[in-house]
């Protein structure tokens, strides 16, 4: 069979399929409007079953199922007092609620499917809208949904929200649809473009972890509760954020040292709290990314584009972003605030960013030096600000753009022999390495990879696996200490061997480049080696500060998600559905 005969087939067999799902609608519609179909049985057998296996897939998807929290906000809330009573006070009236719903790609293409239901079974009224679709296919990544409410007393009010199915009576309308129209459809989601969250109202909706978790809002997860391999870790890490003196909302802004947003302290909360579910914690989390736009963002004056306040104030696009701004542009950070709150504040933000970069590109890469292969970590915050650009608007401009950068990081891991992204050395810090040509740092590495995944989470460019395997190979074999027990802080210096575990507490960042090999590969190898170097990681944290607990936070749940696919992981990591 010559090659266009092979790739039509697959054509015609979705043709036939359609004709044979469609035969009984023609037969009524030609003219015989109250003639019966034919029945199924009558069709000849070869072709009855399938007939029968497309009668079967077009039918709707029976509803399925997100358990919704409503958490109360007591001390924001004032009762109203009760008319005919002086003194006594009625429950506080009904407020607007809203919440961003995460999906994972494939499993929602239209808002209106969503329905909520109350712990009584009785159907609420909600309004909603999507907030970003996975570009690959275009099914919804995040939908923002809104309801009015009364904060629960008691304790946490639980909701249910389908999704999937139809409602009774089709789909809804527009919010801008006759009322009778909108009326008739109150059970299931008015479709509303100007709809607006309340991310910080007094009632609090969140999801439990496992939603999260499946849902790859923002990577792979595992619910802190489900992780039976690292306890040591979830426990350390919370009890270090509250132990941390001074506090960690104590720190302000810092051009020249570890500023409190240091690797993207939004994104490591927002992490924490897709690990646990709970409204405290999404609190936090929301708290961290506003004070991030407040504080730490400048906008121009048409605020289509910002940069970080350490950059110059007469900064332009033809001026290459300094090294200091490209790693406090916290792009993943803001994604992360917009995809769980449908804040259009998190949503400018990270639009902004991303403008400012794409035109400054040309700058970067094609002046006395390329600026972005300086270090690792400057390509790495570049690819980041630049996917979350194109997550919110996935334009083909933008993917052409993200994938040059994919182009030239294949090219510079390719000009080598080791797996690494070679580079001097001395360029980049003099006072850690006098010499050294051609080298590499592991945890600036890391950061590469884990812009690396997310460009592979919104594109599928198969060249990424290669990319990530070589690079955990040259971690685990020439960047690693010789006691195995850590990374070289950097590696091909040759004034300073750096082979000591002194700086174990960077393997928490570094670990989940093995996870992403794994993810990519299925060879279970890279997860032994990743589990070794986590049990060091996690026995040496060290998390005295922002910096160095955002430092340990912003990747090693993803590496928990990675390793979670193994087959022997699952009674250690397994999703735990409802919790």
């Amino acid at each position: 069979m010559d090659a266009q005969r092979a790739k039509s087939r697959p054509t015609a067999r979705r043709q036939l399929a359609a004709l044979l799902v469609a035969a009984p609608l023609l037969w009524t519609s030609c003219g015989r409007p109250s003639a019966r179909a034919p029945a199924v049985g009558r069709v000849e057998p070869r072709v009855r079953a399938v007939l029968q296996a497309h009668i079967v897939a077009a039918r709707p998807a029976p509803p399925r199922k997100i358990p919704l929290l409503l958490v109360a906000d007591v001390a924001g809330i004032a009762p109203a007092p009760e008319k005919g009573l002086p003194g006594a006070a009625a429950p506080p009236a009904e407020v607007a609620v809203s919440a961003a719903v995460p999906f994972a790609p494939a499993a929602l293409r239209d808002v209106r499917l969503l329905r909520l239901r109350d712990d009584r079974g009785a159907a609420v009224p909600i309004r909603v809208k999507p907030l970003a679709v996975w570009p690959q296919d275009r099914s919804i990544r995040s939908a923002l949904v809104a309801f009015r409410a009364a904060p629960p007393t008691g304790g946490p009010a639980s909701y249910i929200l389908d999704y999937g199915a139809p409602p009774p009576g089709g789909l809804p309308q527009r919010a801008d649809a006759p009322a009778t129209q909108a009326a008739e459809t109150a059970q299931g989601a008015v479709l509303d473009e100007a709809l607006l969250p309340n991310p910080d109202g007094p009632i609090a909706a969140v999801l439990p972890s496992s939603w999260y978790a499946a849902s790859l809002v923002s990577g792979p997860q595992v619910p802190a509760l489900d992780d039976r391999r690292f306890p040591g870790f979830e426990a350390g890490i919370e009890g270090a954020l509250l132990r941390m003196t001074p506090t960690y909302d104590a720190y302000g802004v810092s051009c020249s040292g570890a500023s409190r947003t240091y690797y993207d302290g939004p994104h490591a909360l927002y992490q924490r709290f897709l690990r646990n579910g709970d409204a405290a914690r999404y609190r936090r989390a929301r708290a961290e990314a506003v004070w991030y736009r407040q504080h730490e963002l400048r906008f121009s004056p048409d605020r289509r584009l910002a940069v970080h306040v350490c950059e110059r104030e007469d900064w332009t696009p033809a001026a290459p972003l300094s090294w200091q701004v490209l790693r406090r542009m916290l792009a993943q950070g803001m994604l992360d605030d917009y995809l769980l709150t449908g804040d259009p504040a998190a949503k400018e933000a990270v639009l902004a960013m991303g403008e400012a970069l794409r035109q400054n590109l040309a700058a970067l890469t094609g002046g006395k030096e390329d600026v972005l292969r300086v270090t690792e970590r400057n390509m790495g915050w570049a690819m980041m600000t630049l996917s979350s650009y194109y997550a919110l608007d996935p334009r083909p401009e933008l993917l052409s753009m993200l994938r040059g950068l994919a182009d030239r990081t294949v090219a510079w891991q390719q000009q080598g022999a080791s797996g690494a992204f070679e580079h001097d050395l001395s360029r980049a810090d003099p006072e850690e390495c006098e010499r050294g040509p051609r080298g590499g740092s592991p945890f600036m590495t890391a950061l590469l990879v884990d812009a690396l995944m997310d460009y592979h989470a919104l594109t599928g460019d198969p060249r990424v696996r290669d990319v990530v395997a070589r690079t955990a190979g040259w971690l685990a074999e020439r960047a690693i200490t010789s006691d195995r027990r850590a990374f070289r802080y950097l590696w091909g210096c040759e004034t300073d061997a750096y082979d000591d575990s002194g700086s174990a507490d960077l393997n928490l960042l570094i670990v989940p480049v093995f996870g992403a090999a794994y993810a990519l590969t299925r060879e279970p190898r890279w997860i032994e080696v990743g589990d070794a170097l986590a049990d060091v990681g996690v026995q040496e944290m060290l998390v005295r500060d922002p910096k160095h607990w955002n430092q340990a936070m912003r990747a090693f749940g993803r590496y928990l998600g990675y390793r979670a696919a193994l087959p022997s992981a699952g009674r250690e990591g397994q999703l735990s559905a409802g919790r």
